[in-house]
């Protein structure tokens, strides 16, 4: 059976109380070092577990925090999630995991009744350019986060530089001398995508490379939709054909990979490919983003919050990608 405090108390012969702000690190509790690590010993020795109901009544405080995902399944947010998880626990905090399906109104669904009490603050993946979801929170006294997406630019938000990353991509096949480069990504209502994009015809533009509007899939959502556009290309007669493929969507990933392997074509011999996601969960030149960082910083922001600090200073961070050469592209074949 789990020690209580009351128990802790006794045996140290100090006040409950000052148990209590010892076990949850508070700097201004007033005890000798010697008392200060008994009470941590003896806690940690007969495994002690907070009251959450009781500590819940007494802060108004539930010490969770909730990340809100457009879909659990992808490795990427998994990736997220691990990283938020660890950084909240360090402060005590315990989090939950929402899949949202990537629907405004399942999401607002989830945040009405996370908003009951249930959570102290929400880290949100799944905004979307202009989301009615996000301003309905907004209205709310419930601090949050944006993290990986933005949406208005009151919202606090932290993520990549999406502009880079369809520019860097876009210059590099160019560089080796591809000009039908086929162009892959998401839901245009998503601001990620609007940016990406922009970045890809910035690139090709200094290039000097026309813009192949018939190689640009818009809209990919899943495994199936990545197979099914990037066959229909790579079906077409050689002259029409692109000679390398850039995805700022790691989701259809799965599916373009198939697709290359089903019409006989060998990467990089045959066709170029880059990718997108993080550096350790791909083995493609891909444009790499620092999902860790942005999730530690996006949790460390939200427990600042909690505790009344830095909520003066209006939070927006544009964190740098890099694009990692893992030998999937090379000049086009002649």
């Amino acid at each position: 059976m789990a020690i209580t405090l009351q128990a802790i108390a006794r045996r140290v012969g100090v006040d409950v109380s000052l148990v209590s702000r010892v076990l949850r690190g508070d700097p201004k509790a007033r005890v000798s070092e010697a008392k200060r690590a008994k009470i941590l010993s003896i806690a940690r020795n007969n495994d002690y577990r907070p009251n959450r109901v009781a500590r819940s009544l007494r802060t108004r405080r539930t010490q969770i925090l909730a990340m809100l995902a457009p879909d659990i399944t992808n490795p990427f947010h998994s990736y997220l999630f691990r990283e938020v998880e660890r950084t909240a626990s360090a402060a005590g905090y315990d989090v939950i995991l929402c899949n949202t399906d990537d629907s405004a109104s399942r999401f607002k669904k989830v945040v009405t009744a996370l908003a009951e009490g249930h959570v102290d603050g929400l880290l949100i993946a799944t905004a979307q350019h202009e989301d009615p979801a996000i301003a309905w929170l907004r209205a709310r006294d419930l601090p949050y986060v944006l993290i990986n997406r933005r949406a208005d630019d009151h919202d606090p938000w932290i993520g990549p530089d999406d502009f880079e990353t369809g520019f860097i991509g876009a210059r590099h096949l160019a560089s080796l001398g591809h000009r039908r480069i086929a162009f892959l990504l998401g839901r245009s209502e998503i601001g990620n995508m609007r940016l990406r994009e922009a970045g890809f015809r910035a690139a090709l533009a200094e290039a000097g490379v026309p813009v192949p509007e018939d190689l640009i899939c818009r809209g990919l959502t899943d495994r199936q939709s990545g197979y099914d556009c990037a066959r229909a290309l790579l079906e077409q007669p050689p002259s029409r054909r692109p000679t390398a493929l850039f995805t700022v969507n790691s989701v259809p990933l799965d599916g373009v990979m198939s697709a290359i392997t089903r019409v006989g074509l060998a990467i990089p011999d045959d066709f170029s490919l880059v990718g997108y996601g993080v550096s350790e969960t791909t083995e493609l030149t891909s444009v790499c983003i620092p999902a860790a960082e942005m999730a530690r910083e996006a949790t460390l922001y939200l427990l600042r919050r909690l505790d009344g600090m830095g909520t003066e200073t209006p939070f927006f961070q544009t964190l740098p990608v890099t694009l990692v050469d893992r030998g999937t592209t090379q000049p086009p074949a002649v």
